[in-house]
Order: structure tokens, then C-alpha cells, then sequence
């Protein structure tokens, strides 16, 4: 068996950071106090968990007992607990002394602390699961980017390069809501500004997805004067955003009130449009449903703000996660939707619309596939030249639409007569051109006489008195000196004109002094 693998090595010092330093990034301090039950603390240890403690330390104590933390640096937190900055206490038995916390006033007026008390097993348990959803959801956004990375690369669409960005920065705002920035210690440069970093970032998000949703809009069709006004508010916030590092605590508060309801403005308008759009059968409401978790969310601030406070990072993060993902389908759906109809763009360049068969380009291009895989593989390659006779006749006798009624019955006619992995194609008016892969001309001679026998009731089928359909066909080989189809072709055309000449409702051969001269 083979031997384990052992990493690491003896530890000489430690990287926990547990003794407080009483590190207070405001000079307001609150303090709240968990009283003792009647009678005293029951002597069982009582697990405490600040959240959304986002700047300053939290301090957390019983009498003599003291645990310090901050959500900037995890490795200053219980490793027990890592959504928020918690320890277990155990106060003795009877003991009336209330634990107290101490913290920073919050930065963000909407964004409440929330204090859980209770049996250490339980709290620890819903802690793991805060934690992660807040991983989950990071790392579905931070796939997303990669993807879209990925689709730019095979795809040089400019589109993806911009969602990848946005949600690149929005993935940003989210470590920064969740404190993953500084788990398992910090790896963004902030230095003390994470709180401006969060409110800055979040308001010029804002701004650009207004700027975004300006730009889809139909405001520059039917209100112009709305549009500039709302392009400079929006350009507004963008600016403000990146002034935030530069602004007092009070100007940050304000600001992330702002950027918040914001988000549910955007949300509100997102869903309308895409209303509107889908009772016009314009889109197929993906939008609206990317923006349905955030619109909840909005209605929980409204109706029941005590209940969201407790799950509120992760409500914003599961909503940002799910509302990527929709844009992220909404990006592949377009590039589908293009590459359909791009697909349809070529087929049409590439077919004949009076019979549906391939036109002359797709033809040439065809046997040049064909002319390489024959030569690949050494099998035989045979073309026929099809021209029906007096056509023009036809047209001026029974009319232009008799003449494209036979025109459509000749290329039926053609494609049921040979196999089906020989190429029918029409390079004309009244010209066709057949592919015949791995046959000789022997072959295709019994085919085109097949063909012919086939066209002689066509007056009948078309119900067209004393109409009479026939052609004059010319086959020509592929030889070993023949550069590109082009010499190829024009065996087959010699063949065919020497065919008209002959009388006409004849099959050529091509010429066999020119295989001689081979």
C-alpha cells in the first residue's frame, strides 16, 4: 500500500487573532444586554452571534469572560462560527450578571444587527447554513463570469464581455455584503475602507444598470428630455459611487439608503418593462422572472422588516445569484437566437427559392467538399449536367406559370430519381447539376435514363396539354489531373452542349479525346 501523504508542518506560533484590541471605527458605541433568566444563568454554555456588525469590533462578554471580533479579519472570529462574529459563554449557575455586547453604530440604517442566543449546537448549525448559502450563491456568480469569459473567447460577441464585467463587480459587492472578503483572512487591499467600498461599489452598480436599462429602453423613441434626464442620474450615482471613499459617515449612510432603494426601483422597473414586453409578445419574461426575489424582498422591507433583517444578506445573495443566472440564459437564448438566424440567413443565400433545391453557390461548394473526399479516399466522383430542352418554349406556350410548375416538378423528380447521398442543385434557369460521390458514368447514365423515362409523363402529372418535358444531360468524371472542379465542369457543359447539338433529348458522355489528351 502506498505510504499517506502528509502536508504541512509543527506549528510554531499562531495565526488566531483572539485577544481584543478594542479596534472602534466610530466613536458611537452601542451596547446592548442579555439579561439573565429568572433565577440565573442555568451553569449551560449560551452561544452568542453578532450579525451584520459590518465595521468595528464586536465585544463580546460575561463578567471576567471576553471575546472580540471583527467581520474585516475571520481569523479574529471563533472558528466555531463564521457568518458573524459569536463565542459560547458558559456563566455559572445562578450567576445574574447579563451578557453584554458592545459594537459600532451601524453605517447602514436598513441593514439591522442581529443578536442570536441559544444552546450552542442549534446556533452553530444555523450559522453553517448562513455561511453556506453565502458561499453557494458567491460561487454560482463567480461561474457565471468564468462562463461568460469563455463565450466571449469562442465567440467574440462584446455582449458577454460586458455581463462578465458587471457580474465580476456585482460578485464583488456581494464578498463585501458577506464579509467573504476577509475569510479565511482578507485578500482585497481595503485597509479600513470596506464600508465605503460596499456602499461606493453598490450605488455605481446601480447607476450602470440604470444606464443599461436606459439604453434597452424606448424613452429615446418617445421622450427625450426623460431619457437625458434620467442618463444624468444615473451617470449621477456612478460618480457618487466612486466618490465614496472621500465622504463623512453621514453622507455613506444616506448613500447606501439610496443605493438600496434603488435596487427595488430598478427592480420595479425591470419588472414593468418586462411586462409590457411580454404583453406585447415581445420577450419571454425572463426578466421579470430574474427580478422576482428582489421584488419579495422589497415587500418584506415594506411589510415585514423584523423578519427579513434576520436573513437579509442572504436574501440579497440568493437574489443575486438567481437573478445572474437569468441574464446568463438570457445571453445564451440571444446567441442561439442569432446563430438561428445567422443559419437561416445562409440557408436562404444558399437555396433556390422557386424549387427549394441548393443554388449555384452551395453546389460549387459542395463539390469542392466532394471533389477533396474522393480524392481522399480514392472513390469515384461523377457530375451530370441537366439543361431541359425548349424551355423558353414552354414558358411562351403554357406560360411563366407552367414553366415554374415544371421547374419544381423536375427537381422533385431529380432528387426522388437518385440516391440520397447524391447532391441535386439548380445553377440556372433551367439548368441543374448533379453529384454523384463513389459512382462511375456507367451509373449515371442508368440514372439520368431513369430520369428521363420518369419526365415523360410530366403533361399529365401537370395536367398541361401537349406539354412535353425533356432534357439534354452531359456526365463528366473526376481523373487524377484535375486541379479543381472547374476542369470538371466544364467536361460536363462540352458534354451537355454536344448533347443539344446531337438533337437534344439525349445523354453525352464527356469528350474521349480529351481523356485521350489526360
Amino acid at each position: 500500500m502506498p505510504a499517506p501523504v502528509v502536508i504541512g508542518g509543527p506549528a510554531l506560533g499562531s495565526d488566531a487573532q483572539h485577544e481584543c484590541v478594542h479596534v472602534h471605527e466610530s466613536g458611537q458605541r452601542q451596547v446592548l444586554q442579555l439579561p439573565a433568566p429568572p433565577g440565573g444563568w442555568s451553569g449551560h454554555p449560551q452561544a452568542v452571534v453578532v450579525l451584520n456588525a459590518i465595521s468595528g469590533e464586536v465585544d463580546i462578554r460575561q463578567r471576567m469572560r471576553e471575546r472580540c471580533g471583527t467581520l474585516e479579519d475571520a481569523r479574529t472570529l471563533d472558528s466555531r462560527f463564521r457568518a458573524g462574529v459569536g463565542t459560547v459563554l458558559v456563566p455559572e449557575a445562578g450567576d445574574t450578571a447579563p451578557i453584554e455586547i458592545e459594537y459600532d453604530a451601524r453605517p447602514l440604517p436598513l441593514w439591522r444587527p442581529i443578536v442570536q442566543l441559544g444552546e450552542p449546537a442549534p446556533v452553530q448549525r444555523a450559522d453553517i447554513v448562513r455561511f453556506a448559502i453565502r458561499v453557494a450563491s458567491l460561487a454560482v456568480v463567480l461561474t457565471l463570469v468564468m462562463s461568460a469569459l469563455l463565450s466571449f473567447v469562442a465567440t467574440r460577441e462584446r455582449v458577454f464581455l460586458t455581463y462578465a464585467g458587471t457580474t465580476g463587480l456585482f460578485a464583488i459587492w456581494l464578498t463585501l455584503l458577506s464579509g467573504l472578503w476577509a475569510w479565511p483572512r482578507p485578500w482585497l487591499p481595503l485597509a479600513g475602507y470596506a464600508v465605503q467600498a460596499l456602499i461606493g461599489l453598490g450605488v455605481a452598480l446601480v447607476g450602470a444598470t440604470t444606464l443599461a436599462l436606459i439604453r434597452q429602453s424606448w424613452l429615446h423613441r418617445h421622450a427625450a428630455g426623460l431619457e437625458r434626464g434620467a442618463r444624468l442620474a444615473a451617470w449621477a450615482l456612478v460618480l457618487a459611487g466612486l466618490s465614496a471613499p472621500f465622504l463623512p459617515a453621514a453622507a455613506l449612510a444616506t448613500m447606501s439608503v439610496i443605493t438600496e432603494l434603488g435596487l427595488y426601483v430598478l427592480a420595479i422597473a425591470f419588472a414593468v418593462a418586462s411586462v409590457i414586453a411580454l404583453w406585447r409578445r415581445r420577450s419571454s419574461g425572463s426578466l421579470l422572472a430574474g427580478v422576482v426575489p428582489f421584488l419579495a424582498v422589497a415587500a418584506m422591507q415594506v411589510l415585514a422588516p423584523e423578519t427579513l433583517a434576520m436573513w437579509k444578506v442572504e436574501a440579497f445573495m440568493l437574489s443575486g445569484g438567481w437573478l445572474a443566472l437569468i441574464c446568463s440564459m438570457v445571453l445564451t437564448l440571444r446567441l442561439g437566437a442569432l446563430r438561428r438566424q445567422r443559419d437561416e440567413m445562409k440557408r436562404l443565400a444558399q437555396t433556390d427559392a422557386l424549387t427549394g433545391l441548393p443554388n449555384r453557390r452551395a453546389a460549387l461548394e459542395c463539390l469542392a467538399i466532394c471533389i477533396a473526399a474522393a480524392r481522399e479516399s480514392g472513390t469515384a466522383l461523377t457530375i451530370v449536367f441537366v439543361d431541359l430542352d425548349h424551355f423558353k418554349r414552354i414558358n411562351d406556350s403554357h406560360g411563366h406559370d407552367c414553366g415554374d410548375r415544371v421547374l419544381r416538378h423536375v427537381a422533385r423528380t431529380l432528387c426522388a430519381a437518385f440516391r440520397s447521398g447524391d447532391h441535386v442543385a439548380r445553377i440556372g434557369g433551367e439548368e441543374f447539376l448533379v453529384i454523384l460521390p463513389g459512382a462511375d458514368p456507367a451509373l449515371a447514365r442508368m440514372r439520368i435514363e431513369s430520369l428521363r423515362r420518369m419526365l415523360s409523363g410530366a403533361g399529365a402529372v401537370l395536367d398541361g396539354p401537349g406539354l412535353h418535358v425533356t432534357f439534354s444531360a452531359g456526365i463528366s468524371a473526376l481523373r487524377p489531373g484535375d486541379a479543381d472542379g472547374a476542369a470538371l465542369l466544364q467536361r460536363a457543359d462540352a458534354a451537355m452542349y454536344a448533347a443539344k447539338h446531337a438533337g437534344r433529348d439525349r445523354t453525352e458522355m464527356e469528350c474521349p479525346s480529351a481523356a485521350l489528351a489526360d
